[in-house]
């Protein structure tokens, strides 16, 4: 079975992209249910081993309450998810309902139903505003915010104490402050494990962006070399060379490098993300008291943190509209999805669910990091391949021999080429 996998580490889009989407067209009728509008089918990724218990109970009990109503349920672990959806595609055998990481190639292709035309206008204020607009194309609300996590700045509250640190430092000039502090103890601490390398770095890269009041896109357009992103990989390239992170920050990721000096009680901040038990179980096997918070500021900036959220998306078909609305509604009503992100250990995209959580002790200051959520510009058409070149060439950023401008600017082209 698989383990825990958060949107994070899934973050992917479909190789095949519009084109395949398009070719598999055809026809109107792409249905693979009965067409009797009482019989849908549900496709779902695994998240943990409580994934398909939990489906099975719901559907039970959808059905109960729904007599004639019929859910079939298909649960696909991550790692063959996109090509068994990929032949769905290209076979015409698409599901009723679908739990992905995606949605922009399916709603540029005419295959999903708009939001609003299954789900009532009640259920739809309810999702965070953030997350409800990181779920539309061109304007218009395709996707429901399904489950989400949070990337934010974790702090070692021992070194930060240590270093006569009331807290996690709010600006960037208090951010630097701290790491002088935290240099200057005994025991070669290291002020904050930075991590540039291919996994992991873009997201590093886009908080610390965004906490300077950057962003890749801002006001429809691409600002990968802007003023403020520039300024960013300057810093986080001063930092480097300060001291103030670990050696080689730029081929470092997280997983296998920042993350565990974090849990070796070596270094007193880092990036990271709720729910991701590569991260927590090492730190809370180790016993590092920690606390989490939005990465310090610049320029006076609104504080904000990497959201990442997965989907549900209903595609388009004869006779199901109505059996796929009534389900819909079923799995959002606030009992039934404050069950499901319990068993998956998710953060909730909704009002009603972060009310839920709000006063949890394990959620809860989590849940108060979800309205400060920020995302990349997945659904542009281009993030692909400009996330590919940023995940390989970002990082050499903060090198001796790279001019962060330069850099910058030739990533920019790429985002305008495909424009």
């Amino acid at each position: 079975m698989q383990t825990r996998r958060t949107p994070w580490t899934t973050f992917a889009v479909l190789a095949t992209g519009t084109a395949l989407l398009a070719a598999g067209c055809g026809g109107d009728d792409t249905s693979s249910s009965t067409g009797d509008g009482q019989s849908i089918r549900l496709v779902v990724a695994q998240y943990t081993e409580g994934t398909q218990p939990y489906w099975e109970n719901l559907i039970d009990a959808f059905e109960d309450e729904h007599p004639g109503h019929t859910v079939d349920l298909q649960v696909i672990d991550w790692g063959n998810l996109r090509s068994q959806v990929n032949t769905m595609v290209q076979t015409q055998q698409l599901p009723d309902i679908l739990n992905i990481n995606l949605f922009a190639d399916y709603a540029d292709a005419g295959l999903l139903y708009r939001a609003d035309e299954v789900m009532s206008e009640e259920r739809l204020a309810d999702f965070v505003p953030s997350f409800a607009e990181n779920a539309s194309y061109d304007g218009t609300q395709y996707a429901f915010p399904f489950v989400a996590t949070v990337n934010g700045m974790y702090y070692n509250t021992t070194i930060l104490d240590e270093a006569g640190l009331d807290g996690p430092p709010q600006t960037w000039d208090e951010f630097r402050d701290a790491a002088e502090a935290i240099v200057d103890l005994p025991g070669d601490y290291v002020p904050y494990a930075l991590a540039l390398g291919s996994e992991g770095g873009t997201g590093e890269f886009g908080t610390w962006a965004r906490s300077n009041g950057g962003d890749w896109m801002i006001d429809g357009e691409w600002t990968v070399n802007g003023e403020r992103n520039v300024e960013t990989l300057e810093f986080l390239k001063e930092l480097t060379e300060d001291g103030f992170t670990q050696p080689n920050p730029g081929q470092t990721n997280r997983a296998d490098g920042t993350w565990p000096l974090f849990a070796q009680g070596r270094v007193a901040m880092v990036y990271a993300s709720f729910g991701t038990r590569a991260f927590m179980e090492q730190v809370e096997e180790a016993g590092i008291d920690y606390g989490v918070a939005t990465h310090p500021t610049n320029h006076g900036t609104e504080p904000s943190t990497h959201g990442i959220q997965d989907y549900l998306m209903a595609f388009r078909k004869d006779n199901n509209q109505q059996a796929v609305t009534d389900f819909l509604d079923y799995f959002y009503q606030p009992e039934n999805y404050a069950e499901y992100l319990r068993v998956e250990g998710l953060l909730p995209t909704t009002e009603s669910g972060a009310d839920e959580f709000r006063d949890d002790d394990e959620y809860g200051q989590y849940v108060e990091l979800l309205e400060f959520a920020r995302f990349d510009p997945a659904a542009q058409p281009v993030w692909a391949e400009l996330r590919g070149t940023l995940d390989s060439d970002l990082g050499t950023g903060v090198s001796s021999n790279t001019d962060p401008r330069e850099l910058l600017d030739r990533i920019q082209a790429i985002a305008e080429a495909g424009a």
